[in-house]
């Protein structure tokens, strides 16, 4: 006997069948009500569970092409069939995520932010996205993003130390109008909540990371439930910072150590440099940043919010503290940490998830008739211990069974 998880919260459905005919789902049912065709490929799934494919909402991709489409490949390797790049791809790398969108390329179906925008001196330091010093110039900006073809608009909405800046109210208005403008989603990374409402004002319903204000209004936590606004948390990138100090035992996981980029797992795997990190005097304050954003995932989930996946992997100009794919389930523990079932962290990784990045009614995130076939086959059971997501034996994209002994191995 095996399990169904079709990704929309439903109870699961022991004893069924998938039929998967030219990539899609053709039927979902009972093993005693629904015929198999003769000639039919049969995987016997016996004592497994059949979930959607993960989707990602947030993450970055840095290194030269070759490297992103290596990274493309780890994040399939653990079942993460579609993902975001939010806010780092030059043209080169928007020509890319374009073509993985399609299915050209080895890689999660993609959808791209092309090059983010920010204040001339703030956050992220040192990265090449568009920093405007007047509306016009903003506007071009928005134009030419359209003209590549991505599909959302991202502003980092949070302040530097110094000099203190971050992107004005004015200038958030020129970015979300001309985005919206030209059919583009905006997005925004945001800490505090007058910029929340603010960017709500403007119709903005996409928001990365959380807000760490120490109290949040219950009346704008009722609003976002009614105007249908999703966040990605992106627990899992705050909680890397120290977690391998923790555990470093697991840097000798070979699938961790495949997932990691080799600079991260070489600094990791210092025991000088976890002592240096444990002992950094900000440790304490990112630990309680984590307990803050845990916190409000559980506030938003209870009060019927959207929660979606988005591991921020690939953030931190190079830091790689998060590895691709890897990083998607360990959000999902998060998840649970914070208050979730592991059937509610499940339904934030697929169909919110999906919802949030399809335009219209999704192909992808559900298991269902008429969706693309993106499924992933676990050996345990992810509602007994979500952990169990890890345990992969089999990943189905767009109906077809992915060579999971050489998506880490490819050059």
């Amino acid at each position: 006997m095996f399990q169904l998880i079709d990704g929309t919260g439903s109870d699961p459905i022991a004893e069924s069948v998938v039929l998967v005919r030219d990539g899609r789902i053709e039927t979902v049912g009972p093993q005693s009500s629904t015929p198999v065709p003769d000639g039919a490929e049969v995987i016997d799934a016996t004592s497994q569970t059949i979930m959607p494919g993960l989707v990602d909402t947030h993450a970055h991709y840095h290194g030269d092409l070759d490297r992103v489409r290596r990274q493309f490949r780890k994040q399939l390797y653990f079942g993460v069939t579609t993902a975001r790049s939010i806010g780092a791809d030059p043209p080169d790398k928007v020509d890319l995520m374009l073509k993985a969108h399609t299915g050209q390329v080895t890689a999660p179906r993609m959808y791209t932010a092309g090059l983010g925008f920010s204040y001339p001196d703030g956050f992220p330091p040192g990265s090449p996205v568009n920093r405007p010093h007047t509306e016009d110039e903003a506007q071009e900006m928005v134009e030419a993003l359209a003209e590549q073809g991505v599909h959302f608009v991202k502003m980092w909405v949070n302040r530097m130390p110094t000099p203190g800046m971050k992107i004005t109210p004015e200038m958030r208005t020129t970015v979300v109008e001309q985005a919206m403008t030209h059919d583009l989603v905006p997005v925004a990374h945001i800490i505090e909540e007058g910029d929340l409402v603010q960017l709500m004002d403007l119709g903005v319903r996409d928001f990365l990371h959380t807000v760490e204000d120490a109290d949040i209004s219950p009346d704008l936590i009722e609003r976002l439930r009614d105007t249908g606004t999703v966040f990605s948390p992106t627990l899992t990138n705050i909680h890397a910072g120290w977690f391998w100090i923790d555990h470093p035992e697991l840097l000798d996981d070979p699938e961790l150590r495949a997932a990691f980029e080799p600079e991260a797992l070489a600094r990791w795997s210092d025991p000088a440099h976890r002592e240096e990190a444990a002992a950094s005097p900000t440790l304490d304050a990112r630990k309680a940043r984590l307990a803050g954003s845990m916190a409000f995932v559980k506030i938003l989930n209870d009060a019927g919010v959207g929660v979606a996946v988005g591991t921020d992997s690939g953030a931190g100009n190079g830091s790689w503290n998060v590895p691709q794919g890897w990083g998607t389930h360990h959000e999902l523990e998060l998840y649970v940490e914070a208050g979730l079932t592991p059937m509610q962290a499940i339904v934030a990784a697929t169909q919110t998830g999906a919802a949030l990045l399809a335009r219209g009614e999704p192909e992808f995130g559900t298991i269902a008739p008429g969706k693309l076939a993106d499924l992933i086959v676990l050996n345990r059971d992810p509602l007994a211990d979500i952990a169990n997501t890890r345990d992969i034996d089999r990943v189905m994209q767009g109906g077809t069974w992915l060579d999971r002994t050489t998506l880490m191995t490819m050059p």
